[in-house]
């Protein structure tokens, strides 16, 4: 098959309006994808990331898109990263962590407007590479689609062509290229697949036609499966699914892996890590679970709630005089006191009493022994008073409270203590807002 980019047929009629970022490493894919979308008219830019694997050889073939570019008048974006660091720190293999590394460049890249689409070099045989790799880790149906032509503002213009049909266009074109020496290493995976795969090829040429086939019929059954999963709701850097759309596996699945993917989670939930979240359904209120690339899920009244570890911004201890401004997620400013405090309140504020309150209050986190007075009379503990107000677990020690010493007199975005109390005679208070509201 010849190659040929028809940009209007995969991106709408404005297609040469659109910047599009082409990933390129130096190789003969990356360079014939350039060297096509260039020819075609495409307005381009490219973009290289050098991932600080193979020292010398790696800065060299850098250098050499660097000249490349230079030589067609291809404005370059050029990156370096500790590919190898980065794997360790993070629990992947060198091949997830560096992919992780460029797909978070290009994400960053279409995010600032720098290029409206990134185009990638995979091919026909990458596909074929791609399937096979999941089917032998046991992949569901998602997995069987393989790389879509178009995924958003990925574009993979040549996920129809063969390896030898590039392999024809570089020769008719009389390109240049460099050559990864680590293609030919088998201890990466794809790599020793990829060479097993030249055997496979010989007993059945037709493998690629093949698993095409099985990629739109997964397809056709991936786009049934969509759209009947709701979206996860986003609120406050969490993705909440309501437990009532999770009674089918494959719509919880695909729901389990949209609160992933909301949160910047791209590769694969595990299969256990699935079971695990399911469970969860019956589970009592406040349960947590670690699962895989640092996400978290609870059970949190109907709904299980996914978000990312560590994301708290402030230290626990942390401790700063009450006083008008920004504290620990909290605003605090004297303020006129509003007629109907109801419809205050739902609008996330609340109201302290300026000369209620005592001399030496500060705005810190919860903490063990902490105590509030309740209206009515009497007092409870902090702990308790928030379960009445169904404060979920995982947010209780991030909301800022204000106090003197254990005496808690107001928690922010839940209430206030009758200590401080606004008096029907007060004109101004204190108004106490979090910056990002949740109604309890």
């Amino acid at each position: 098959m010849a190659i040929s980019i028809d940009l209007k047929q995969l991106i709408g009629e404005d297609a040469f309006s659109k910047t599009i970022g082409v990933a390129v490493s130096g190789g003969r894919d990356s360079v014939a994808l350039l060297h096509c979308l260039v020819g075609c008219g495409a307005k381009v830019i490219a973009v290289n990331v050098e991932h600080g694997i193979r020292g010398e050889s790696s800065l060299k073939d850098s250098k050499f898109v660097a000249d490349l570019c230079a030589q067609w008048g291809v404005p370059l974006e050029a990156f370096s990263v500790d590919a190898l660091a980065f794997a360790r720190q993070n629990g992947y293999t060198v091949e997830q962590g560096a992919r992780e590394l460029r797909y978070r460049i290009f994400d960053e890249l279409l995010e600032c407007g720098k290029c409206d689409y990134i185009a990638l070099a995979h091919h026909l045989d990458d596909q074929t590479e791609t399937m096979l790799m999941r089917m032998l880790r046991g992949t569901g149906v998602r997995g069987l689609v393989g790389m879509r032509q178009v995924s958003g503002r990925y574009l993979r213009p040549f996920i129809l062509n063969s390896r030898e049909d590039i392999d024809e266009y570089i020769a008719q074109n009389g390109l240049s290229y460099v050559e990864d020496e680590t293609n030919s290493d088998t201890r990466y995976t794809r790599n020793l697949l990829r060479a097993q795969l030249v055997q496979l090829k010989r007993s059945f040429p037709n493998l690629n036609a093949s698993l095409a086939r099985l990629s739109r019929s997964a397809e056709e059954v991936e786009e049934l499966v969509d759209s009947l999963t709701p979206q996860p709701e986003l609120k406050d850097g969490a993705a909440y699914i309501n437990i009532a759309d999770m009674a089918q596996p494959v719509i919880a699945k695909r729901l389990i892996l949209r609160a992933a993917n909301a949160l910047g989670v791209r590769q694969d939930i595990e299969e256990k890590h699935y079971a695990s979240v399911v469970e969860l359904r019956g589970a009592e209120s406040g349960k947590r679970i670690s699962l895989t690339h640092g996400l978290v899920a609870h059970r949190e009244g109907e709904h299980i709630v996914f978000e990312r570890e560590g994301e708290q911004m402030y230290a626990p201890d942390a401790c700063e005089e009450f006083c008008e401004g920004f504290h620990l997620g909290g605003e605090v400013r004297l303020a006129d006191v509003p007629a109907d405090m109801a419809a205050a309140r739902e609008r996330g504020e609340l109201y302290v009493s300026a000369r209620k309150l005592p001399e030496g209050a500060v705005i810190r986190f919860r903490r063990q022994g902490d105590g509030i007075a309740k209206f009515g009379g009497g007092s409870k503990s902090l702990g308790d008073f928030l379960t009445d107000k169904k404060v979920p677990l995982r947010l209780r020690d991030r909301l800022p409270v204000v106090a003197v010493g254990g005496d808690v007199l107001a928690v922010f975005g839940v209430d206030v203590s009758s200590k401080v109390k606004v008096d029907p005679d007060e004109r101004q208070a204190y108004r106490l807002t979090l910056e990002n509201h949740e109604k309890f």
